[in-house]
């Protein structure tokens, strides 16, 4: 059982600047915006989600070796989290609707 405590926490240790830098950018964000703290945190954990992707991103596509550019990517990541997910979600809304113009799939109205 303790093997597996200090292997989750090897790979928290490894991942602990990604979340930081998230969280970081959730608090700017909370300064430059009014809201409740259900809000803020349901921000902060957005936040440390995109967040850690861009950080994953940074480190092992880009092969960025610099943990300082990898955790500034973070925190602005972080700070803009709720606009970088709407852009993604019209994004594959796009996608969603040229899949189904190139399928021929079309929604059927019922009469």
């Amino acid at each position: 059982m303790i093997e597996y405590y200090d292997i989750f926490i090897d790979f928290i240790k490894k991942l602990n600047p990604y979340i930081l830098g998230g969280a970081i950018g959730a608090i700017i964000n909370r300064m430059r915006n009014e809201m409740s703290w259900i809000a803020f945190l349901k921000s902060v954990i957005m936040s440390m989600f995109i967040s850690f992707c861009v950080g994953t991103f940074c480190k092992d596509y880009l092969l960025l070796q610099n943990e300082n550019i990898i955790f500034v990517a973070c925190g602005l990541s972080g700070a803009f989290s709720k606009i970088i997910l709407d852009e993604f979600e019209q994004i594959l809304k796009l996608a969603s609707v040229y899949a189904k113009s190139k399928l021929g799939i079309s929604k059927k109205t019922e009469e």
